[in-house]
């Protein structure tokens, strides 16, 4: 990508942001589409189960449409919205019953055709894997792997740049340790 195909797109996505600022429905759902799949993705890892992250994401959405008065552009708006899916997320596993986790996924694995068994296998060990990472951890990697950058991560969790570099950096490891060995 050429840094003038860099500008074209910042430039696309404001005037995109503009005009969903202005009520079009269309420009939102265009933003949301390009960072949608990331938000879900952010909001799985820090609930745990797909009714809950469901929550998450629409939340986020609302919360995306409703605050797009207060999105100031410093960052895109794929990582603004990250931020929002981070904090909605947390906000669900608070809300959440004492009784913990849904387990309808587990009925749902269950019962996938012998095909897909061993990447099943293989998330079921990531998931593992990640709840085993300590929380700031955690959502440190999620945030780095779901496009922000590592300022980025650091200004969303307030801490310091090489914290989050540290974090980041040990989470990696251990995933991968964990992996190996799982």
């Amino acid at each position: 990508m050429t840094s003038g195909s860099l500008s074209s797109t910042a430039e696309d996505e404001g005037l995109l942001v503009a005009a969903a600022r202005a009520g079009d429905e269309r420009a939102f759902a265009e933003l949301w589409s390009t960072t949608q799949r990331q938000a879900f993705g952010v909001c799985y890892h820090l609930t745990g189960n797909r009714a809950d992250a469901l929550d998450a994401l629409q939340e986020t959405q609302l919360a995306a449409w409703k605050g797009l008065a207060s999105f100031e552009g410093r960052a895109s708006f794929r990582s603004w919205v990250l931020v929002i899916a981070r904090n909605a997320a947390h906000a669900v596993v608070r809300r959440r019953s004492p009784g913990g986790v849904l387990f309808a996924e587990v009925a749902e694995e269950s019962v996938l055709a012998a095909p897909f068994e061993d990447a099943v296998a293989q998330l079921a060990d990531l998931r593992r894997a990640l709840a085993t990472l300590p929380a700031s951890h955690r959502e440190a990697l999620l945030l780095w792997a779901g496009g922000l950058t590592y300022e980025q991560v650091a200004a969303s969790l307030e801490v310091p740049l090489n914290t989050v570099r540290a974090w980041i950096h040990r989470a990696r490891r251990r995933l991968q340790a964990g992996l190996a060995g799982g």
